[in-house]
C-alpha cells in the first residue's frame, strides 16, 4: 500500500522537480556524512550499492557518501557511476568527485564531457573538472628506504570558518609534505593508504610511525591584524592513539580587512613550523 502511494505521488510531480527535491535531500545527507577516510569494507560496500541499488535514491546516497570519504578508493566506483541510467546519480557522481579532490578523477570526468546528453550533469562534470584542475594539489609521497627512521602519514586537513577545505588542504599538504619529504630519515606516506598497507610498509623497514592531522583555526582579523592558528595533532600509525600537539599562531599587521593572500602565506608558515617542532620531537624520540 505504501508503495503504491509513493508511486502515485511521484507521478503527480514534474520530474525535475522530483530530482530538485532529491537534490536538496541528498546535499543535505552530504553535510551531516563525517568527512573521513572509511574503511576499505565501507568503500566496498559502498561501492556495490552504487553499482547495483534498485532503488537510484540509495545509488545516489552511495555516491554522496563515496565523495565525503577522501580516500583515493572511491574513485573508480564514483567514475563508473557516471554511466548510471539515473541523471540524479550521475549528477550525485560527478559531484561526488569534484568533492573528493582526487585529481586521478580527471580523465573519467573528462570523458563524459561529449557524450553526456543532460544539461544539468554535462554542467555538474564541467564543475567538478574545473575544481579538480585549479587545485594546487601537492599530495606528494616519499617511499621508505634503508636510511629511513620514521614514517609519517598526514591527513586531510579539518578547516574552520568560511575558507574552502579543499584549496586549504592543497596548501596545508604542500607545505607540509615538502618539508617532511627534505627531512633526512623522513619518509612520507601517500594519501589513501589502508592501516593494512601502512603496517606492511612499517614492519618491512622497522619504522616508527606517525600519523599527523592538520587543522586551520577561522582566520582571525581584530585591531587591524591578522591572526592565523594551524594545529598538528600527532597521534601513533596506523592505529592513531593521540601523543601530542603542535600550534603555531602568526599574526601580521596592517591587514584591517580580509586578505587571503596574506591567509594563505600566513597558513605556509605556520604549517611549516608545526613540521619543524614535529621532526624535532621525532628525533629527541628516536
Amino acid at each position: 500500500m505504501l508503495k503504491d502511494r509513493m508511486r502515485s505521488v511521484r507521478r503527480t510531480l514534474p520530474p525535475h522537480s522530483l530530482f530538485r527535491r532529491l537534490a536538496l535531500a541528498f546535499a543535505l545527507l552530504a553535510m551531516l556524512t563525517p568527512a573521513m577516510a572509511l574503511a576499505d569494507a565501507k568503500i566496498d560496500e559502498l561501492a556495490d550499492k552504487l553499482r547495483n541499488a534498485s532503488d537510484f535514491r540509495v545509488r545516489t546516497q552511495a555516491a554522496l557518501a563515496l565523495g565525503a570519504t577522501n580516500d583515493q578508493a572511491a574513485v573508480k566506483p564514483l567514475c563508473d557511476g557516471l554511466d548510471d541510467s539515473n541523471t540524479a546519480v550521475r549528477t550525485a557522481a560527478a559531484a561526488a568527485l569534484g568533492k573528493l579532490g582526487q585529481k586521478s578523477a580527471l580523465p573519467c570526468l573528462k570523458a563524459k564531457v561529449p557524450n553526456e546528453g543532460n544539461a544539468s550533469v554535462s554542467a555538474q562534470i564541467k564543475r567538478s573538472i574545473t575544481q579538480l584542475e585549479g587545485a594546487r594539489v601537492a599530495h606528494a609521497a616519499k617511499a621508505p628506504d634503508a636510511s629511513s627512521k620514521w614514517y609519517i602519514a598526514v591527513g586531510a586537513t579539518k578547516t574552520k570558518g568560511d575558507r574552502s577545505t579543499t584549496e586549504t588542504d592543497n596548501i596545508v599538504q604542500e607545505a607540509a609534505r615538502s618539508g617532511l619529504i627534505s627531512t633526512s630519515g623522513c619518509a612520507v606516506a601517500p594519501a589513501g593508504e589502508t592501516p593494512a598497507q601502512a603496517n606492511g610498509v612499517i614492519s618491512k623497514y622497522k619504522l616508527k610511525a606517525y600519523f599527523l592531522q592538520p587543522t586551520v583555526e577561522e582566520p582571525k582579523y581584530e585591531g587591524g591584524k591578522l591572526t592565523i592558528v594551524v594545529r598538528m595533532t600527532m597521534f601513533s600509525y596506523p592505529n592513531r592513539s593521540l601523543q601530542g600537539e603542535f600550534a603555531p599562531k602568526l599574526t601580521q599587521s596592517g591587514t584591517p580587512s580580509k586578505d587571503k593572500d596574506s591567509e594563505d602565506a600566513l597558513i605556509k608558515m605556520a604549517v611549516s613550523r608545526a613540521i619543524e617542532s614535529f621532526v624535532k620531537v621525532a628525533q629527541s624520540s628516536n
